[in-house]
């Protein structure tokens, strides 16, 4: 429930009641005046998703959006007709009004000294988690992490054409995950400078990380999802999930396994990171972009006229991050794209030769590709099949069979690690059925 009040001139009260009595909505009335004017505070109570359509409602009676308004989260009401009232707006979709919806993401926001603390302190548990090996910490630096609120802001901005809320969203997001991906690399860095962590560590073949550098089709569906998952949230009368949110989309590990990657000189571990946060990012932004459009939220002279960027400078800073988002999103696409196709064809060669004869006994649990990647650089790759097997039988032609098939459907130079997961088989005998035993028959002599 919402608790509305609006200051309303004494002219136009006696309409605005009448027309808030018809929705069967509880009315109160106090009478101020201020200056030369007389006016009155009217207060009534409404169902978070009836808050526009009432007020919309008053329009036509007269109502302003000039005057005084504020609409309060309420613990309960009582007043008669209040169940009637909750049980028909219960019915309707589950929208919150627009300036309500602008004021939860700008409450969502924290200051940016506070912001970037929290970056940097989920950033180094994040790192420290990856290295460890441990979820639990992993997840606990995603809960930590502020950065979905940006995300979420910067959509309902574009939404709502509110050019200063895009501007400073996307710039916190820009700096929060840079800071990120720095502090990564700076405190992994450290961590190998005093042997914390062994200087050799594969840090490829560490499960937490070799997720995190390879962007695939998956991790675009689960960006979209999240991103449509946290705008919902924020657009109805619920509790806004950014914990969910935030998990879902796994940003700061990602950051993490960058800075990893660059701290022991892993190119691949590095940029693959990179790209698959910056395409994660993308795929919040558009997901809660997407969902703020289909719940039908639209641009009004408001959001245009009082909140919109103005002046030279302002103008010049957001047509050039205009330009910077809209490169970094192309490289990124291509970059995916590539990645994409990619893990395609390696599927598609692993599946062809496991289709073997020689190779029935064995099923496939995972295949990973490392980031491609552009020139010479990033090559070759390196593609790790996990297969699960019911005995100890060596499978030595394996490995060569799937780079040779692998490097016939990518055109790539790749090299292939093959994981084995041994499993015991049995089956229990089946009971055997009791068998009938012949009758008895004794005889007696005379």
């Amino acid at each position: 429930m919402r608790l509305v009040q609006v200051v309303v001139p004494d002219e136009r009260r006696d309409a605005i009641v009448s027309a808030l009595r018809e929705q069967e909505l509880g009315v109160s009335t106090t009478k101020e005046t201020s200056g030369e004017d007389d006016r009155t505070l009217i207060s009534f109570v409404v169902p978070a998703d009836a808050v526009e359509h009432v007020l919309e409602e008053l329009r036509d009676v007269g109502f302003s959006d000039e005057w005084y308004i504020v609409s309060i989260e309420t613990e309960f009401a009582s007043y008669e007709g209040v169940d009637e009232v909750q049980n028909r707006w219960a019915k309707t979709p589950n929208r919150v009004a627009p300036r309500t919806l602008r004021s939860k993401a700008k409450d969502m926001r924290r200051n940016t000294r506070s912001y970037l603390w929290l970056m940097t302190l989920s950033t180094v548990i994040a790192t420290a988690g990856l290295l460890i090996g441990s979820p639990a910490i992993v997840v606990g630096s995603m809960v930590l992490a502020p950065i979905v609120s940006p995300m979420l802001t910067a959509s309902v901005g574009l939404v709502r054409d509110d050019q200063r809320m895009v501007f400073d969203s996307i710039r916190m997001q820009g700096v929060g995950l840079g800071l990120a991906v720095v502090g990564a690399t700076a405190f992994s860095w450290l961590l190998k400078s005093v042997l914390a962590v062994p200087m050799e560590l594969a840090v490829a073949n560490v499960e937490l990380i070799a997720i995190r550098f390879s962007p695939s089709l998956l991790s675009v569906v689960v960006g979209l999802a999240a991103g449509a998952a946290g705008s919902f949230s924020l657009a109805t009368k619920g509790q806004v999930t950014i914990v969910g949110v935030m998990v879902a989309a796994a940003l700061i590990p990602t950051a993490a396994a960058a800075g990893i990657g660059f701290a022991w000189g892993r190119p691949a571990v590095g940029v693959g990171s990179t790209v698959l946060l910056t395409m994660t990012i993308v795929a919040v932004n558009l997901g809660a972009f997407l969902t703020f459009k289909y719940l039908g939220y639209e641009p009004d002279t408001v959001d245009r006229g009082v909140f919109a960027v103005s002046g030279v400078r302002q103008t010049a800073a957001l047509a050039a991050t205009v330009i910077v988002v809209v490169a970094v999103v192309g490289a990124v696409g291509v970059g995916t794209y590539q990645q994409v196709t990619f893990e395609r064809s390696v599927n598609a060669a692993t599946t062809d030769v496991l289709q073997r004869d020689a190779y029935d006994e064995l099923g496939v649990v995972s295949v990973t590709a490392e980031y491609v990647g552009i020139g010479p650089l990033f090559e070759p790759s390196t593609v790790t099949v996990t297969l699960s097997r019911t005995s100890e039988r060596p499978y030595e032609q394996l490995p060569g069979a799937l780079a040779r098939a692998i490097d016939e459907r990518t055109g790539e130079r790749v090299t292939v690690a093959v994981r084995y997961r041994d499993y015991d088989r049995a089956t229990a005998p089946t009971p055997q059925t009791p068998q009938p035993q012949p009758n008895t028959v004794l005889g007696f002599g005379p």
